[in-house]
């Protein structure tokens, strides 16, 4: 099998590290973990997205040709853990009104 990731939001290189591997699974093994590396900056930005996907290795470089399956296709989203900056504005003059007054 052949894992591969694919940009949607999220771009190789700039929000996660690109992974395009063939996986061979040994006589009864059900699973394989694949890791993703995120990188992270000091910049906001809106959550981003991209994309796992798996392919027959036979197929070569055709990217249309995923496998078949409701697995076949993982979405991931980067979340932002960077908040985006505070608008504040000085305080020039401060009013003040007892709580007995009435306003009409």
């Amino acid at each position: 099998m052949r894992v591969r990731t694919v940009d949607a939001e999220a771009v190789a290189g700039d929000d996660y590290v690109k992974l395009d591997r063939v996986v061979n699974f040994k006589k009864g093994q059900k699973s394989e973990i694949i890791n993703v590396q995120i990188i992270d900056d000091e910049e906001w930005e809106p959550d981003e997205d991209f994309f796992i996907k798996l392919y027959d290795p036979e197929t070569g470089d055709d990217l249309d040709n995923v496998l078949y399956g409701d697995d076949a296709v993982c979405r991931v989203t980067i979340l932002d853990d960077d908040y985006p900056g505070q608008l504040m504005y000085e305080e020039k003059e401060t009013i003040k009104s007892p709580a007995t007054d009435e306003y009409a």
